[in-house]
């Protein structure tokens, strides 16, 4: 019997500015899962602030509950070098 795959989503649980490798201000989102497990990751300037842009959101401290996709347009950048994960 085949069971049902269900796709796993994440809630921002935490969003903190960071000081970045570069010396400019970035926020660190912590991502976690159903299943408990968590991932951080690191947005840029730009990148975060068009994703808060799009969300309507105001503030940093207004991410925490939302659902991932709402950091999703930086993470979609990620190749631009606008997100990065904090984990080696």
């Amino acid at each position: 019997m085949l069971g049902v795959v269900r796709a796993m989503t994440a809630i921002i649980t935490r969003a903190t500015v960071v000081g970045g490798h570069d010396g400019r201000a970035e926020i660190e989102v912590e991502l976690t899962y159903d299943n408990g497990g968590t991932s951080t990751i690191s947005l840029d300037e730009e990148a975060c602030t068009a994703s808060l842009d799009r969300a309507g959101v105001g503030s940093i401290d207004e991410l925490v509950g939302q659902p991932w996709s709402v950091v999703l347009p930086a993470l979609e950048r990620q190749g631009e070098g606008h997100a990065r994960s904090r984990h080696p």
